[in-house]
C-alpha cells in the first residue's frame, strides 16, 4: 500500500486534499435509485404555509392541570363476567355490554371474552380504576368512551390489566362509520395514570385513541397495534410511564390538521417530558402534524419511515432519542436542537428540514434540490448515481501513471503526489457555498446544544433552508457513495459555536461557513477504510481533536471552538488514539505515532 502522502493544497482557503491508504467500496447508487413496480409514493400534502407553523409553549396546548389523585374509598365496584355481571348505581348491563351512564369514580375488575364497556354519561366526569380487568371485545372498542367531560384511567397499583379487540376484529371500510377505531377508544380528553399494568392489543386498526388529548402520566403500558399504536388527535402528551408500542401504523401520533381548535388551542402536537419509551413502528416512529417536542424521557425508536416527523416545528430539548432504525432520522419544517443526546441510523437522511413535499422509504422519489458546496448538491436526490464532483470508485493506485480528473461545481483538478502517482479529488467551493437561492423560506436547521451522532446513507444533515449551529456536539458518518454529502444545505450554514464532524464521500462535499470560529475542510483523494484515525493539530503541535472514522469516507469536516479561522493545522493519521471518545471523536486529544500528511488553513 502507498504511504500516504499530500496531494494537493492550497486551492481554497480551509481547504485539504490529502493522498490516503484507499479502500474498495461498492458504489450503491444504481442501487439506491431502483425500485419495484409496485412500489407507490406517500406524499405529504397540507394547506397550512410555512409561516402558519409557529413554535407554541406547553401553555398554549391548553391541557388542563388535572389532579390525578382519585379517592378510590367513593369507587362504585363493576365486576364484569361473562354473562353475569351485575347492574350497579350508574351502571346499565345488556347482554356483555356494560354502559355506565352517570359521572363519578368506577372500579372495573374480571372479564369478559366477549363484551364492552362504554361510558355515555351527559358530559360528566369519569375515573375508571382498572383493578385486574381483562376485556376482549366481540369486535372492536373493547373500552369504548362515546361520552363524558374528562376521563381518567387509574391503574391500581400491582394490578394487571388487559383491552382487546376480538381476534379476528377488521378494520370498517364504511366512509360514513363513526364507532370506535381502536380497541381503547375515547371522543373526550383522557389521563391514564398508576402504577399497575395496561396491555392493549388493537387487532383492527389503533392501540389507544382520544380523538381530543391524551396524557399519560404514568403506568407500564404496552401497545400493539394493526395501525397507529397510541393516538391523541388534538395533542399526545407523555409525562412519564414505561411505554412499549409495537405498531403497523406510526407508534406515537397526533394528527389533527386544524393548527387550531376553537378555543384558539394547538392542536396536531406531541409533548414529550419524561418516561420510558420503546417504539417500533411500520411507518412513522412518531408523527405530529403542528408539532413535536421532547424536553425529557428516554426514547428508543425503530420505524420503517421516519423516527420523528412533523410538518411543522421538531424541538429536543432534553432527553436521550435512539432512532435505531430508520428511512429519515428527525424531520420537520423547523428542527431545533437545543440539548438532549441521541443516536440516529437512517437509510436515507439524519436531519431532515423540509416542507413535507419530499419521498418516504422506498417509493423511489425525492426533493430536487440546491446545496451546491463542492458539489452539485441537493435535498433528497432522486439520481443517487452521483453527479459533477463525483469521484469514482476507490482502488489501490500504487501503480497507477494515468492522469484522472474530476470535476466539481466550480472546479476541474488534478493533483500528482510526490511518488509519481496520480490521484483526483474535489474540494469544497469555499467552505459551504450553500444552494445558490434555492433555499425555501422558513426552513431552518438550528442547533444550539445536545449531542447527537448520525449514521446516515443519505444525507447526514439536510437543510431544504438555512442552517445555523452555535452550540452542541454533532458526529456524522455520512454517505459512501457521491450523490449524498454528509452536510447538505440548500441556503446557508454558519457555524459560531460547537463541534461538528462530518465524514462522509466527497462528490457532494460541502462545509459550513465560519461565523466566529473557524472550520477546516479535508478531502482525500481516494477513500479511506473504516476505522481510520486523522488527528489535527494546531501550529504549535497540540491536538485539536481526533476522529476516527466510522465508515468508508473520503472526506471529513472538522469544525470547533479551538480551530482558528485563518491559522494552519496538521493533519495525521494513523496511531493509537487517548482519551474519551464520543463516536470516534476526542476533543483535545491525539493519536501517538501518527503519520503526519501535511497542512491546511482553516476558513
Amino acid at each position: 500500500m502507498r504511504k500516504p502522502t499530500l496531494a494537493f493544497a492550497g486551492l481554497v482557503t480551509g481547504a485539504l486534499m490529502l493522498t490516503g491508504c484507499s479502500t474498495t467500496t461498492a458504489d450503491t447508487a444504481a442501487e439506491e435509485a431502483t425500485t419495484s413496480e409496485d412500489t407507490t409514493a406517500t406524499e405529504t400534502t397540507s394547506t397550512a404555509t410555512t409561516s402558519d407553523f409557529t413554535e407554541v409553549e406547553y401553555s398554549g396546548l391548553q391541557v388542563k392541570d388535572e389532579d390525578l389523585t382519585v379517592d378510590e374509598s367513593a369507587a362504585v365496584d363493576i365486576v364484569l363476567a361473562d354473562g353475569a355481571t351485575e347492574a350497579v348505581d350508574g351502571v346499565t348491563v345488556d347482554g356483555d355490554t356494560v354502559t355506565i351512564t352517570e359521572g363519578g369514580v368506577y372500579r372495573l375488575s374480571g372479564t369478559l371474552t366477549a363484551g364492552q364497556v362504554v361510558v355515555a354519561t351527559d358530559d360528566k366526569d369519569v375515573t375508571l380504576i382498572l383493578d385486574g380487568v381483562d376485556i376482549t371485545a366481540a369486535d372492536t372498542g373493547a373500552l369504548d368512551i362515546e361520552d363524558a367531560d374528562e376521563v381518567i384511567i387509574l391503574l391500581a397499583d400491582g394490578s394487571t390489566n388487559t383491552i382487546s379487540d376480538a381476534v379476528d376484529a377488521t378494520a370498517s371500510t364504511d366512509e360514513d362509520y363513526d364507532g370506535p377505531n381502536a380497541a381503547l377508544f375515547s371522543r373526550s380528553d383522557l389521563w391514564i395514570t398508576g402504577e399497575g399494568s395496561l396491555t392493549v392489543n388493537g387487532v383492527a386498526n389503533d392501540g389507544i385513541t382520544s380523538k381530543d388529548g391524551l396524557v399519560i402520566d404514568s403506568g407500564t403500558i404496552s401497545v400493539t397495534a394493526t395501525d397507529d399504536g397510541i393516538r391523541g388527535k388534538d395533542y399526545l402528551v407523555v409525562t412519564g410511564g414505561d411505554i412499549t408500542v409495537e405498531a403497523g401504523g406510526d407508534g406515537l401520533k397526533a394528527d389533527n390538521e386544524n393548527l387550531a381548535n376553537d378555543d384558539g388551542a394547538a392542536v396536531g402536537v406531541a409533548w414529550i417530558s419524561g418516561g420510558t419509551l420503546d417504539i417500533t413502528a411500520g411507518v412513522d416512529g412518531i408523527d405530529a402534524y403542528y408539532q413535536v417536542t421532547i424536553e425529557g424521557g428516554e426514547l428508543s425508536i425503530a420505524a420503517d419511515d421516519d423516527g420523528i416527523t412533523t410538518s411543522g416545528v421538531l424541538h429536543i430539548v432534553d432527553g436521550t432519542v435512539d432512532i435505531t432504525q430508520s428511512y429519515e432520522g428527525l424531520e420537520g419544517r423547523v428542527i431545533r436542537l437545543s440539548g438532549g443526546a441521541g443516536t440516529i441510523v437512517s437509510s436515507d437522511d439524519g436531519f431532515n428540514v423540509s416542507s413535507g413535499s419530499g419521498s418516504t422509504a422506498g417509493d423511489g422519489t425525492a426533493d430536487v434540490g440546491g446545496g451546491m458546496g463542492g458539489g452539485m448538491g441537493g435535498g433528497d436526490r432522486g439520481d443517487r448515481s452521483g453527479g459533477p464532483g463525483a469521484a469514482p470508485s476507490s482502488t489501490d493506485t500504487d501503480d497507477s501513471t494515468a492522469s484522472t480528473t474530476a470535476t466539481t461545481a466550480a472546479y476541474t483538478t488534478t493533483a500528482s503526489s510526490d511518488d509519481g502517482a496520480t490521484d483526483a479529488t474535489t474540494v469544497a467551493g469555499g467552505g459551504g457555498m450553500g444552494g445558490f437561492g434555492q433555499a425555501e423560506e422558513g426552513l431552518e436547521l438550528e442547533i444550539t446544544g445536545g449531542t447527537w451522532y448520525i449514521d446516515a446513507e443519505g444525507d447526514g444533515l439536510d437543510s431544504n433552508g438555512d442552517a445555523v449551529m452555535t452550540g452542541g456536539t454533532v458526529v456524522i458518518d455520512g454517505p459512501t457513495n457521491n450523490g449524498n454529502g454528509a452536510v447538505d444545505t440548500n441556503g446557508e450554514f454558519t457555524i459560531s459555536g460547537g463541534t461538528l464532524v462530518a465524514s462522509g464521500s466527497s462528490g457532494m462535499l460541502e462545509a459550513p461557513e465560519a461565523d466566529g470560529q473557524g472550520v477546516l475542510t479535508i478531502a482525500f483523494a481516494s477513500a479511506i477504510e473504516a476505522g481510520t484515525t486523522i488527528t489535527v493539530s494546531d501550529s504549535d503541535g497540540d491536538a485539536v481533536a481526533t476522529y476516527t472514522t466510522g465508515k468508508v469516507s473520503q472526506s471529513v469536516v472538522l469544525s470547533s471552538d479551538a480551530i482558528v479561522s485563518g491559522e494552519s493545522y496538521t493533519v495525521s493519521t494513523g496511531g493509537t488514539v487517548s482519551g474519551d471518545a464520543f463516536h470516534g471523536l476526542v476533543v483535545g486529544d491525539g493519536a501517538s505515532g501518527a503519520t503526519e500528511l501535511g497542512t491546511v488553513t482553516a476558513g
